[in-house]
This record gives structure tokens, C-alpha cells and sequence, in this order.
């Protein structure tokens, strides 16, 4: 590994942690809004996992160092130090692979060279040039939150951002402390859902719930060239694709993340290579299970799901393997803030008669500022 590359183990930061008195009890909370109030009263920091790394790339690495990097650590992304500045410029992820393997195709692979020896800070100010962007110094524009912002202002920072992750900062130290992402903040709520009060809609059926895609699906089956893939997942904001065989029943799924044995095999020259092809070195058939559900389903099953096999996404199908929908973690947590929105409503509502304050929750929900 190189000299460029450093792991920092969060469990060198265990004098951070600290015992926190909730300011909650859950005996006392109406059952509808106790993931509200368990969102609001825990933070970031509370989240943050005891064992685990974040990866932090010198700048002046080369592309291709990188992404080997990412493999070698088995991450998605890994935070950008800028020595000149003395500051964290960006995140690096595979989006970036998959928009530097598509831009070296297009230029019929004239561009190779600067895939394997240019820098990230090559690629990131070329990449700002093409956008218009002004700023040549790469400013400390990263976008964070802080270790006592609330996970429910850290869910809607993903969903109206977009994005699969954000990276939380120490305000005093600056120093990062981990990603926050739907698939951390879902595992620290499953810690405690056996003693949590349950709500009535986590025993109702994904039918019920209507939670996910179930129009416009894109799919792709094992003809599809690499190239084509790559060019679905720049162009749409998915981290996943089902793969169908002739019959139109899944038979496995392609992700953002199966890309990155492109860099660990050196193979990204060959992009017009089908799935047919790739496919079995990526997955052994041998263990690998699909991650799917039925519409059947219960909520609470889905959660378990999502925890158990540690997945980002959950393909529905019906008893012939045919694709019905497609539900990730980001579909679940938007439909938690949705029926938080939909409870606040109703509270606020004088017309309701629940003007009570000992029998209404007890804590009141706060614009975030995002």
C-alpha cells in the first residue's frame, strides 16, 4: 500500500465517547412516533460505529492507486487531503471510476495513460474545468455534519442531497470520524427494536405500504455489454441493477460496488465484454444468494433483511422470480420521514381533540437546519 495511504481505526477516537442521559423514555412515548423520537434524541455521534475505519487518500495519488486502495479496504468511498492547503478536499467513490472508465471509452482509450498515472487532483480539477467551476484551489467546499446533529436531520440531509453518504466532523478538531450513511443509521435503530414500542405499520405488508419502485424499472440482462451498464448507472441515480435471463426472471444483480474488480484485475479496458462473461468471477454461484422479497412481506421483515444480509436493496419478485419492484434502504427511510411528517400534522391539528400534554409525545419536532 502506498505511503499516500492512510487508515484511521475509530477506535483510536474511543476518548471521544462518552455516556449520554436521554432526554426520552420510551414507556412514555406514543407507539406511532417512537422512531421519531428515537431519531431525534439520538445523534450522529451516538451512531458511530465501535470498530471500523475511514480511509484518507493523499491528493497526489494516482488514479488507479486509488481505486486500489478502495478494493484493498473493501470500501465505496475514501475522504481527499489536500497537503497544500492542509484541508479535506472531497470524497473520491466509484461514480468517479465509472465517470473516468466512460470518458477513457469515449476517447477510444487515448486516455488510458491518465487513468493510470494521473492524480486524483488531476482528475478532480479537470473534472471542475468541465463543469465550469471557478474555484481552482478546490476550497474546503465538503459538505458535513457535525457528531451532534440529530440522525433525523442526518436522514433528510441524504434524501434531499441525494447522496449515499456524508462524512461527520469533529467542530473542534476537524477531524473525520466516519461516513454516515441509510445503512448505518438503519443497523443503530435495529440494536434497539426489540425494545422499542412497535408501530402499527411495521407489521404491515410492503403491498400495504407501497414503499419502492414499481414503475420504470431498468433492467439489464446477461447480453448487456459493461459499457452500457456503466452508462445506466451515470446516467440514473441507482446503485444497483437486476439482471434478467430470457425469460424476464431475475438472475442476479449487477452493483455499483462489482465494478471495482475492474481495478482489481486491471481489466477496465475491455468495456464491451457482456455480463454473460463477468458475471461468475464476481459472484460465487456457489454461496451467493439473491436479496430478494415478496409483496407479502412485512415491514418489519424487510428491516431484518436489509440488517441480516447487509444489502442496499431488496429486488421484489413473485413466486416465478419475476420482477415486481425494487425497494432499497433510501425508499425506507423516506418513508419514515413521510409518516413522521404525516403524525406532526395530525398533532398539530386542533380539530384532533389531542391538546393534552401528558398524553401527547414528548418532544416537539424542529425545523432542521440543513
Amino acid at each position: 500500500m502506498s505511503d499516500h495511504c492512510v487508515v484511521i481505526e475509530p477506535a483510536a477516537l474511543s476518548e471521544f465517547r462518552t455516556k449520554r442521559v436521554r432526554r426520552d423514555s420510551y414507556q412514555r412515548i406514543n407507539s406511532e412516533e417512537v422512531y421519531q423520537s428515537f431519531f431525534l434524541t439520538h445523534t450522529c455521534y451516538d451512531c458511530m460505529p465501535k470498530s471500523g475505519k475511514v480511509l484518507l487518500l493523499d491528493a497526489r495519488l494516482s488514479i488507479r492507486k486509488a481505486f486500489f486502495a478502495l478494493v484493498y479496504n473493501s470500501v465505496r468511498a475514501a475522504l481527499i487531503w489536500h497537503a497544500s492547503t492542509s484541508s479535506n478536499i472531497g470524497l473520491i467513490t466509484i461514480s468517479d471510476f465509472i465517470n473516468m472508465l466512460i470518458a477513457a471509452y469515449d476517447a477510444k482509450w487515448s486516455s488510458v495513460a491518465t487513468l493510470e498515472s494521473a492524480s486524483i487532483l488531476e482528475w478532480k480539477q479537470n473534472l471542475y474545468k468541465k463543469n465550469a467551476v471557478t474555484d481552482p484551489t478546490l476550497g474546503s467546499t465538503i459538505f458535513y455534519l457535525n457528531p451532534e446533529d440529530s440522525l433525523y436531520k442526518a436522514i433528510l440531509t441524504l434524501i434531499e442531497r441525494k447522496v449515499h453518504r456524508i462524512p461527520v466532523i469533529h467542530p473542534d478538531t476537524h477531524d473525520f470520524l466516519y461516513l454516515i450513511t441509510h445503512k448505518r443509521i438503519l443497523k443503530f435503530l435495529y440494536l434497539y427494536i426489540y425494545d422499542l414500542p412497535q408501530p402499527h405499520y411495521i407489521h404491515q405488508s410492503l403491498s400495504e405500504l407501497k414503499i419502492g419502485t414499481f414503475n420504470k424499472l431498468v433492467m439489464i440482462d446477461l447480453q448487456t455489454k459493461l459499457i452500457e451498464v456503466l452508462r445506466i448507472f451515470q446516467a440514473i441515480r441507482i446503485s444497483a441493477l437486476p439482471v434478467v435471463d430470457g425469460e424476464k426472471r431475475l438472475c442476479g444483480v449487477y452493483s455499483k460496488f462489482d465494478i471495482m474488480h475492474l481495478a482489481a484485475t486491471r481489466t477496465y479496458a475491455n468495456l464491451d465484454v457482456p455480463l454473460c462473461d463477468i458475471l461468475d468471477s464476481i459472484h460465487d454461484h456457489t454461496t451467493y444468494q439473491l436479496a430478494t422479497c415478496k409483496m407479502t412481506d412485512q415491514l418489519f421483515e424487510l428491516m431484518d433483511k436489509f440488517v441480516s444480509r447487509e444489502v442496499h436493496r431488496l429486488i421484489i419478485v413473485d413466486n416465478s422470480q419475476h420482477i415486481i419492484g425494487i425497494v432499497s434502504m433510501s425508499d425506507l427511510m423516506k418513508f419514515f420521514v413521510a409518516s413522521f411528517e404525516k403524525l406532526s400534522r395530525i398533532n398539530s391539528n386542533p380539530l384532533n381533540g389531542n391538546n393534552n400534554n401528558n398524553d401527547g409525545p414528548i418532544f416537539k419536532s424542529v425545523p432542521m437546519d440543513i
